[in-house]
């Protein structure tokens, strides 16, 4: 029986992204803050000897960290303002308190710590956290699309998230998923695939995660009107280069993105998504014809990575599916 890979070993998967180890306060203090913010950073204990390394792989408007600092911390940068962070302790605990509440974080159970509240945290000396930056304005630009409107105040989310059970641990394996795998790696270098990455991320966060909207979202949504759908089909087929998701179309198409899921449902038998990947098979399929009857040198991984598909097998897949012969035939005739 082949053993499953621990959580220490998923998240070594950040370790080639190393910004720094270092045994110096200030040192630490300032790279940590490039990343988040201009913090105050204090060691707890005469006896304390800071071993700080941090590892940080940026997707799109999302980054993925592991920060360890090796002694008892006290850490202060008052409110996070620009961005928001859920915080996995790996091994150790803190003590985490925003806003008015507080929180012991351990390895089953994440902070989310709310951009516009104050933030204060102690960490243990053992605590190892795999942290998840999103930007704020993502955020709230995707929860205003899901809605249909603009957001009146701003999200305050839930401090605590259990990581043993239902959508606190999907969202654990989902992030260590991306932490160790070849996907993140490729998403970091293409924006239509880290596009698809921070959707999968802020999405599952807003729909899994109680916060001050998460009842709205949650509300059935009315079917839109075939023009909308319409709407949002031409968008798709004049931007299917470029990293759009399920919000960019919505916004385009002037309704919600819940109205929009149900739109296609049952204008389209499928999702905008999905609908999406096909346009853009097409598109591959035509750049290999072209390729193909113009004798151009390429291949068929770097057309299926310009068009966003990072794992070929499951690309090969789909494209045999839907066009009935494999794409490196289409290429070499």
């Amino acid at each position: 029986m082949v053993s499953q890979p621990t959580t220490q070993q998923l998240v070594a998967g950040l370790s080639p992204y190393r910004l720094f180890h270092s045994k110096d306060l200030d040192e630490t203090r300032s790279n940590v803050g490039r990343i988040f913010k201009p913090h105050v950073l204090g060691i707890c204990g005469k006896s304390q000897r800071l071993d700080a390394r941090m590892d940080h792989l940026a997707i799109g408007g999302i980054s993925l960290n592991r920060l360890h600092y090796g002694a008892n911390v006290s850490i202060e940068p008052e409110c996070l303002d620009d961005f928001l962070l859920v915080q996995m302790p790996v091994s150790g605990s803190a003590q985490i308190q925003c806003g008015p509440r507080k929180i012991l974080s351990t390895p089953s159970r994440a902070s989310i710590v709310t951009p516009s509240l104050p933030l204060h945290m102690r960490w243990q000396g053992q605590c190892d956290q795999l942290i998840v930056r999103i930007e704020r304005p993502t955020l709230e630009t995707a929860c205003g699309a899901l809605l249909g409107h603009a957001l009146p105040r701003p999200l305050e989310f839930e401090l605590g998230m259990d990581l043993r059970h239902g959508n606190g641990l999907a969202w654990r394996n989902l992030v260590l998923f991306l932490a160790n795998s070849q996907f993140t790696k490729n998403a970091a270098q293409h924006a239509l695939l880290a596009a698809q990455v921070e959707q999968l991320l802020v999405s599952s966060l807003l729909l899994g995660q109680p916060h001050n909207y998460r009842d709205a979202l949650l509300h059935t949504a009315r079917t839109p009107a075939p023009r909308h759908v319409k709407q949002a089909q031409a968008y798709i087929a004049e931007h299917c280069a470029e990293p759009i998701g399920v919000h960019d179309i919505a916004r385009h198409a002037a309704i919600s993105a819940r109205s929009l899921y149900s739109g296609f449902q049952q204008y389209c038998g499928t999702t905008p998504m999905a609908y999406l990947r096909l346009v853009r098979l097409q598109r591959v399929r035509q750049d290999l014809l072209q390729a193909q009857s113009s004798g151009t040198q390429t291949s068929v991984t770097q057309v299926a990575l310009a068009w966003g598909f990072s794992h070929l097998g499951h690309f090969t897949a789909a494209y045999r599916r839907q066009f009935k012969e494999l794409p490196s035939q289409t290429l070499h005739g």
